[in-house]
């Protein structure tokens, strides 16, 4: 069992106990793609998305259920944030004028496949980051430059580094990821750079 894969049964085991480092991974792990996944589904209501994420945290830790992998922690977190959603939007009746809209431009069921379609994409990009951070600190530079949108001649004058020290720096990355991504479903994330 790899070392990742290791820290993250052990960081189930740790929620499950209510152990509360376990949790502070938990958060800042998933905070930041949580907090997008909910701005889009509250798109005209951006002042309650840090709320509800911190209240689905808060739901995990008071919840009894006992997680079996991080899928299913993961799956929890993402429909937790939808339901929490639709709470909210229900309970300050603005839930009419949203569903009407989505009714006019999309049927129930492209709904739910754009739901799915976001949570993929969110989980995608959680994972990418959480490996691009365990890089050494220039690879990670220059793999969070090339994420920003940058080419790679724009990253070298950036940084202020020769074309060759960034392509050695992007190969050697490269080479991590596949290695860390190649069981995962999200492996097709390397051929976007």
């Amino acid at each position: 069992m790899a070392p990742l894969e290791r820290s993250i049964n052990e960081i189930i085991i740790g929620i499950n106990r209510k152990d509360t480092a376990s949790y502070e991974y938990l958060y800042r792990q998933y905070y930041a793609a949580l907090c997008s996944y909910v701005s889009r589904l509250l798109a005209p209501l951006q002042d309650a998305v840090e709320d509800l994420v911190q209240e689905v945290f808060l739901s995990v830790y008071e919840n009894s259920h006992q997680f079996v992998d991080v899928r299913e922690l993961t799956n929890y977190l993402y429909k937790a944030c939808y339901n929490k959603c639709l709470t909210f939007i229900r309970d300050t009746r603005l839930h009419s004028d949203i569903l009407t809209s989505f009714a006019e431009n999309q049927s129930e069921e492209q709904d739910e496949e754009s739901i799915y379609a976001l949570t993929i994409r969110e989980e995608m990009i959680r994972q990418l980051y959480l490996y691009i951070n365990q890089l050494p600190t220039e690879q990670r530079r220059i793999m969070l430059l090339r994420v920003e949108g940058h080419d790679w001649n724009e990253i070298a004058e950036i940084l202020g580094v020769s074309i060759n020290t960034v392509k050695t720096q992007k190969m050697r990355s490269y080479k991590f990821l596949r290695k860390h991504l190649k069981d995962s479903q999200f492996s097709v994330l390397l051929l976007l750079f």
